[in-house]
């Protein structure tokens, strides 16, 4: 809402710069956001909340003035002079849908002289941002802005039978509104007709063919009273938005109807000439149910923790035209004004009189007890771990609980039990809880490489739920789920820096682990001290067909309540070393069956002291390699704490581990 500055002073005189009415409003509760300078004047943009309607025109906005600086609000005066011809002579108005049109008036003006509008007038409306029209439209905008009630006026003699019908649009009805927009209407929109067509858009626009023009004699002027709903609909249906829409849509004044006919129709008398017709058609359905309200002082001071008089009170609520009604000792009982329909309760009087009272009264305690709850062992680790896994170019996903039948397949990684089924589900073809992340995971893939990204590092860590017989709750496990593109060693190195990053120091053992979902070649059960960590696998050709995939990745699933007990969230730090390291690159023959696993256990089980790291390197099968047996390469780092080893001693220890491992697993360095 624009407010000009000047302007305002016609309704309540004060003494406040621009800096304190823009402080002062605010403070109030509404909001200035900017203030412009316009000429000699100003130009304040103040933000309206959706619930104070009544300030979305300067009368509005004065009264607040008013109330703060206990000044007195002026109302325009009203009063004309009429013809002798009477309104019912001239024209009639029917209103066929009484629920989206609760009151209509009309008036006529005859003999006006349409012309530019005086130099006020069109600096008035400037200084807001509004184009000089002419005086008739100019007053009408000056009006919606001083009221904020719309107004139209349409030219008489066009329209047919001097007939105004407020109706819904028939099938296939068309306007060309003011702004040039050519409208195709619904039957659930509401408008102004004449006897043969629309000439308005109830409450948004008029029609071109019906706009006050230099041809123009005489006009129909008309206030009325819309269903915001409907308005707020065919606005939204039709692209279509004014000041009028803005206004209707929050509910206009239904006592300011009539006033701001009379007050327009007295400016069109002064300003364009001509003679107002004796009478108002007034077609009002409206119910307007007075309502009361009453403030206790003693809960008012309780729940401010301050002490306001009673008369201050009633000062307050009285300024802003609440009517006392009656009196206790305690407190008062108001009549709410019809503008207020934000009122209702006790408590709304009190933010009343607390936001004029002025909120930087109400003291601040500085003594309230604020325990800062310290986060929890599961938060820690849950936010470390997404920073690993992210820090490892995966992005996170977050999916739905919720599955259809088509998504359970190959579910029984954690359970074989059937889904738990959902009573009462919003979409009959997702009815059970998820045993598994995994083919969410796939599902997201899918998704990404229809719409053209045909690789997708995901994650997601959350819930799935387990079925646990008859009349017992699910198991709610925590899961860790991974999808990776850059293939099965990739995605065992993300997770095995995820145990180093999270202090983990059992082991992560790999066993072969054949399972529907992952090709026979590639999967593995993880074990973590014993306990089933989760699986990790290449997805089957099966599953790659069934979702059509371009790439074949690889997926991983874990138990996150698993990491959540063996971390250890205190940090350790190792000393730079001051020594370089010696390095030996080895390949080994081994069987089939002895996995990398058993070669770094049995050669950290020597415990030898200067054997800092053991690293994996590959694994060759080819021709060169008889059939049944395979080739492993890792590469042992050795380092003392104290001095440069020499290759003598690195010697040593290269044959202590060589020996053991011909001994323990029956594998030979490759020739």
């Amino acid at each position: 809402m624009k407010i000009s500055y000047n302007w305002l002073k016609d309704y309540c005189r004060h003494d406040l710069s621009v800096e304190e009415l823009s402080e002062s409003l605010t403070n109030a509760g509404l909001v200035v956001d900017t203030v412009s300078p316009v000429g000699d004047d100003f130009c304040l943009e103040v933000e309206v909340t959706s619930n104070r309607p009544d300030c979305l025109g300067f009368v509005g906005v004065a009264r607040e003035v008013a109330t703060i600086v206990r000044g007195k609000l002026n109302i325009p005066d009203v009063g004309y002079d009429t013809t002798g011809e009477n309104i019912n002579d001239i024209t009639s108005v029917t209103i066929e849908d009484s629920e989206l049109c609760l009151r209509y008036t009309a008036r006529i003006i005859k003999n006006v002289k349409i012309g530019p509008s005086p130099e006020w007038l069109q600096k008035r409306i400037g200084s807001i941002g509004l184009r000089p029209v002419n005086n008739v439209v100019d007053i009408t905008n000056y009006v919606l802005m001083e009221s904020g009630q719309p107004l139209h006026a349409f030219d008489l003699d066009k329209l047919s039978e001097n007939r105004i019908v407020v109706r819904r649009a028939r099938k296939d009805e068309t306007i060309e509104a003011i702004d040039g927009s050519k409208c195709k209407l619904s039957d659930d929109m509401l408008v102004i007709a004449d006897s043969l067509r629309p000439v308005a858009i109830a409450g948004i626009m008029g029609g071109k063919e019906t706009e006050v023009s230099d041809t123009t004699k005489n006009i129909l002027l008309e206030s009325a009273f819309f269903d915001p709903r409907s308005v707020r609909r065919a606005s939204r249906k039709l692209g279509l938005m004014s000041d009028s829409s803005y206004r209707f849509e929050r509910r206009v004044d239904p006592e300011c109807v009539d006033w701001a006919s009379k007050r327009a129709a007295k400016m069109i008398l002064e300003i364009a000439g001509g003679q107002i017709v004796e009478g108002v058609i007034d077609q009002n359905h409206l119910e307007y149910k007075k309502v009361s309200v009453t403030l206790e002082m003693s809960r008012m001071n309780n729940l401010l923790g301050l002490q306001i008089e009673k008369d201050t009170a009633k000062d307050i609520l009285e300024h802003l035209q609440f009517r006392v009604n009656s009196e206790s000792e305690d407190g008062f009982s108001v009549d709410v004004p019809s503008f207020r329909v934000d009122v209702y309760r006790e408590v709304d009087l009190i933010e009343e009189v607390a936001r004029i009272h002025g909120y930087d009264k109400i003291p601040v305690k500085s003594n309230i007890g604020v325990k800062l709850t310290q986060d929890n062992k599961f938060d820690k680790i849950t936010e470390q771990t997404k920073n690993i896994i992210s820090g490892l170019g995966f992005n996170e996903v977050i999916t739905d609980s919720i599955v259809g039948d088509s998504q359970n397949r190959h579910s029984t990684i954690w359970s074989e039990m059937s889904s738990l089924k959902i009573l009462n589900p919003i979409r009959q073809d997702e009815d059970l809880l998820r045993k598994a992340l995994v083919h969410n995971l796939l599902r997201v893939k899918k998704h990404n490489q229809n719409y053209g990204v045909d690789k997708t590092d995901i994650y997601e860590l959350s819930k799935v739920y387990l079925p646990q017989g008859d009349d017992q709750l699910p198991e709610e496990k925590e899961c860790l789920c991974i999808l990776c593109e850059e293939g099965y060693l990739a995605l065992k190195g993300v997770i095995e820096a995820i145990l180093n990053h999270l202090n983990i120091v059992d082991s992560l053992e790999c066993t072969h682990f054949d399972f529907g979902l992952f090709g026979s070649e590639k999967s593995a059960e993880l074990r973590l001290g014993g306990s089933i960590l989760g699986f990790i696998g290449e997805l089957s050709k099966e599953v790659i067909r069934d979702y059509d995939f371009r790439s074949r990745p690889c997926v991983a699933e874990l138990d996150f309540n698993i990491l959540i007990d063996k971390t250890n969230l205190e940090s350790s730090y190792r000393k730079i070393p001051s020594f370089p390291i010696a390095a030996r690159d080895l390949a080994i023959i081994s069987d089939e069956t002895v996995t990398w696993a058993d070669i770094k256990r049995c050669i950290e089980s020597l415990k030898l002291d200067y054997v800092d790291k053991i690293e994996f390197l590959d694994v060759y099968r080819g021709k060169q390699i008889e059939k049944g047996r395979k080739s492993i390469a890792f590469r042992i780092i050795f380092r003392a704490d104290d001095r440069t080893l020499k290759s003598e001693e690195v010697d040593v220890l290269q044959e202590k581990i060589l020996v053991n491992l011909n001994n323990s697993l029956g594998v030979n360095l490759r020739a």
